[in-house]
């Protein structure tokens, strides 16, 4: 019988997934709660006209979106509708682009001409009002 000398146990090279399984599993578990709440919006009922659909141009539109609670959106960043002309201007500088103004019916009209007054002081002529076509009876 031959004994050895060596009583050190021998390392294990091998690598523990457990704990990264239960890991991943409590990330993939948050995620799937938070979806959800990533994907909120803001509800804005635009009126129903039937009308012909705005023209197709190459560059990408600016849409200004006016809540009933008289909130002014920029695309989906809120701004202060004192401060439209100065964050509008950034995204008008590099040539014109197209401005949409989506509006909830419920908007006050003194409010639309509000913004529609800024925007033409910014030299905005021409201005595309979006709509929902009306429902079919």
């Amino acid at each position: 019988m031959a004994f050895s000398a060596h009583t050190e146990p021998e390392s294990i090279a091998e690598i523990n997934i457990t704990p990264l399984v239960d890991v991943m599993l409590v990330l993939l578990i948050i995620f799937i709660v938070t979806a959800p709440m990533l994907v909120q919006g803001l509800d804005v009922e635009l009126p129903q006209v039937s009308s012909p659909p705005l023209p197709q141009t190459e560059r990408e539109p600016v849409i200004i979106t006016l809540t009933r609670s008289r909130l002014v959106l920029l695309g989906d960043e809120p701004v202060h509708p004192s401060l439209l002309a100065q964050r509008l201007a950034p995204a008008l500088a590099g040539g014109s682009r197209p401005v949409y103004l989506k509006g909830d019916r419920e908007v006050p009209y003194g409010f639309v001409v509000q913004v529609l007054a800024t925007l033409n002081r910014m030299g905005i002529d021409e201005v595309g009002m979006l709509t929902a076509p009306p429902e079919a009876p």
